[in-house]
């Protein structure tokens, strides 16, 4: 007769040793059953923390595990999962949108951070069909990293730190909107790309971003995460601040937009960030709240010297 443990497989013969048939007393056998069940529960639950696998979807989804305490869980990542340096000794298993299953079942993964509204539901299905568990975890706001913590550090058993960290991250954003915040006339273009020029919509994070710094998403009325738009189209809406995320070092991002009459006559002001710190949804996002409040209030103080003269 076989059975299995958490993965451990044995074999009870029906016949030990000798190849007799043993008898036990009633007694005897009840202690035996009851220390056997007792033990392969305990077993069990030990090696349910010891041997879980998790792969990860997104490099948010790394991040946050990371950041949940849950970090050493983690067993494969996908591409740009870059932070904190741990993560980039993981094995690859593809990007944010195509996987390799090969590797995965290699991993021995049996459970995957999926992220909300990102990850194909088609993937999902293929991995729960190989017996994978799906996690998913939504992202949509602020508000959403906090429970996106607590999720994975309950689901991965690192529910302590977990909630540690969700509690920090709340009273951080908490005390930044309360000293930022407010009815700001700042109107903010973020620039996703140059070629072709993309930016971000209302439902995207990024609009909360701007929004607790006292400023607005100059294209907050898109209700869509992210959309092409033309040049001219962010002309005519003359924003206060341009801000792009810098994907290469080594090319202005803003350079399209510095001849412009807006920019020449100091109307628009242009910056440069780091966009993993502004649009990835983890607790470092916090750092990119910092970053552009500063250069709201900064830009404001101008706005107010140029009516001045």
């Amino acid at each position: 007769m076989w059975f299995r443990v958490s993965g451990f497989i044995g074999q009870v013969p029906d016949q030990v040793g000798d190849g007799a048939s043993r008898q036990f007393p009633g007694r005897a056998l009840a202690r035996r059953v009851l220390l056997i069940v007792a033990l392969a529960t305990a077993c069990a639950g030990v090696t349910a923390k010891e041997v879980l696998r998790v792969v990860s979807l997104a490099p948010h989804l790394t991040e946050l595990a990371y950041s949940a305490g849950a970090g050493d869980r983690l067993v494969g990542v996908v591409a740009y999962s870059d932070w904190p340096d741990a993560a980039k000794a993981l094995p690859r298993i593809g990007d944010a949108f195509r996987f390799d299953m090969e590797t995965i079942l290699g991993l021995e993964a049996d459970l995957a951070l999926a992220w909300t509204g990102g990850t194909p539901k088609a993937v999902a299905a293929r991995l729960e069909s190989l017996g994978i568990e799906v996690l998913w975890v939504e992202t949509r706001s602020l508000s959403d990293i906090g429970d996106a913590l607590e999720r994975i550090g309950r689901r991965l058993g690192a529910e302590e730190r977990a909630q540690e960290a969700a509690g920090a991250y709340r009273r951080e954003l908490r005390a930044l909107r309360d000293r930022h915040g407010g009815d700001g006339e700042a109107s903010i273009f973020y620039q996703v790309s140059a070629r072709p020029l993309f930016t971000l919509g209302r439902p995207h994070v990024i609009t909360e971003v701007f929004a607790a710094c006292g400023a607005r998403n100059a294209f907050g009325d898109l209700d869509i995460e992210a959309a092409a738009i033309d040049r001219e189209a962010v002309i005519a809406r003359a924003p206060d601040l341009i801000i792009a995320g810098i994907n290469d070092p080594d090319t202005d991002p803003l350079s399209s937009w510095r001849g412009t009459r807006m920019v020449r006559e100091g109307r628009t002001r242009l910056e440069s960030v780091d966009p993993e710190r502004l649009v990835r949804p983890t607790p470092r996002i916090l750092d990119g709240i910092e970053h552009v409040c500063a250069l709201v209030e900064d830009t404001d103080t101008e706005s107010g010297e140029a009516s001045g003269d």
